[in-house]
């Protein structure tokens, strides 16, 4: 390995690729510093100066892409194109826990055989068609309960509220003045 550019925009970009293969489950700790360093070393190789692009975008193109190679290589080229290979790949692999079954197996350039066989049985079927409806809102039968409620809102009148509040203050003050008398 040669030597590693350690410039703060190379921090940044080993950090968003460790981060990035995080995302992907790589949970033993060796295995990720070892991916990570290969994909900036690669990265800073293919990386020049005069580039467009910045070094982070550069080492995430590039782990994407093998990433992206890997998860095509699991699932086989039965598949028409790369996109569809590296998508069922990727779903295969998360569904049938791959990761934890082989952590250090990740974007290894020849993957476990019984981890390959996992990936490839692996059903995947789409669910249904999206069918995009109208939604036409409907009154809701509320049965009777409507009518009693509907009943007794037209029979609400505030002089009901001001009498029960008034009987309820009479009755604060005769106990607050017992309390007094008594207690105190």
């Amino acid at each position: 390995m040669d030597q590693l550019d350690l410039s703060p925009e190379w921090n940044a970009a080993c950090v968003r690729v460790e981060d990035y293969l995080r995302a992907h489950r790589v949970s033993s700790r060796p295995h990720l510093l070892r991916l990570t360093l290969d994909l900036i070393s690669t990265a800073q190789a293919e990386h020049h100066s005069d580039s467009v692009e910045t070094p982070t975008q550069t080492a995430l193109r590039i782990a994407t892409s093998q990433t992206e190679h890997w998860f095509s290589m699991l699932a086989g080229s039965e598949w028409p194109d790369d996109t569809t290979a590296a998508s069922r790949g990727r779903v295969a692999y998360f569904v049938t826990d791959c990761d934890r079954h082989w952590p250090a197996a990740f974007l290894s350039p020849s993957p476990p055989a019984k981890m390959i066989e996992c990936v490839r049985a692996a059903s995947i079927q789409a669910g249904p068609a999206l069918e995009f409806r109208s939604l036409v809102r409907k009154e809701i039968d509320y049965g009777p309960m409507e009518d009693i409620a509907r009943e007794t809102w037209d029979q609400f009148s505030w002089g009901h509220v001001l009498r029960a509040f008034a009987i309820w203050v009479v009755i604060f003050f005769v106990a607050y003045g017992i309390w007094l008398r008594f207690f105190q």
